[in-house]
């Protein structure tokens, strides 16, 4: 699936489909969890999925994922708020996103980490979901948000730069170097 390999586009579609499915895995979770568990643990599935979707983009193993996924979920069984799970989930994908995963141009991305983080925090202030159908939407814009980073910061144009210098044939890389070769003979 090509789509996968577009970071911005696979966002999106991934907070659609997490936000349609909101409703019946917390419905379905919350005959076995009582409480903010069931959404917390709903929650905490959609970020360990966006999780393994940052380190498949990333090219990085999952193993080093798994401590702040594991942390996450512990965190459901910690903290009673709703509102503190999802700062704590923000503060995860963000360690995720821009510690483990894509880690050049750190002070950069960790102003823009920091923009997204409170920019989510504001979204979860001002628009606290009062019922588990106003998480549908909430999620969604969740994730439109997370895919303002791949926005800033184009992971996909690194990624076809190498791939399309793989392509070339080693008969045209020879000629091309031939012809640097002999049009600036200083620079050899």
């Amino acid at each position: 699936m090509k789509i996968l390999q577009h970071p911005v586009m696979t966002t999106i579609l991934f907070g659609l489909i997490c936000g349609l499915s909101f409703v019946p895995l917390d419905l379905a979770l919350n005959m076995l969890f009582l409480g903010s568990y069931a959404i917390c643990l709903t929650l905490w599935l959609f970020a360990a999925g966006y999780a393994i979707l940052l380190c498949r983009w990333s090219r990085q193993k999952l193993l080093p994922i798994a401590f702040p996924v594991l942390l996450l979920f512990l965190t459901i069984f910690l903290v009673d708020s709703m509102a503190g799970f999802f700062l704590l989930a923000l503060a995860v994908i963000s360690w995720i996103r821009s510690g483990l995963c894509f880690q050049q141009n750190g002070k950069i991305k960790l102003v823009v980490e920091s923009l997204l983080w409170v920019a989510g925090a504001a979204l979860v202030n001002a628009f606290t979901p009062g019922s588990v159908f106003a998480w549908t939407p909430g999620i969604w814009m969740f994730f439109l948000l997370q895919a303002l980073y791949f926005v800033i910061f184009d992971s996909t144009a690194v990624t076809h730069e190498k791939k399309y210098e793989l392509e070339i044939d080693p008969f045209e890389q020879a000629s091309r170097r031939a012809e640097d070769i002999l049009s600036n003979p200083g620079n050899v």
